[in-house]
């Protein structure tokens, strides 16, 4: 486990360097990447799947 955690956080930091975000803009980035997904899994589930 602690070796999928330490990838992880290797990801980040190279995502954070490749793109020039700041700490703030990697927080907002997940938090349009979480809205984004919710939104297609709704549409996917209520929209087109008529649940």
């Amino acid at each position: 486990m602690k070796n999928l955690i330490q990838a992880h956080k290797k990801l980040i930091i190279t995502v954070k360097e490749q793109m020039g975000l700041s700490d703030y803009g990697m927080y907002w980035l997940a938090f349009i990447e979480g809205g984004l997904t919710i939104w297609f899994l709704e549409r996917i589930f209520f929209h087109w799947l008529k649940f």
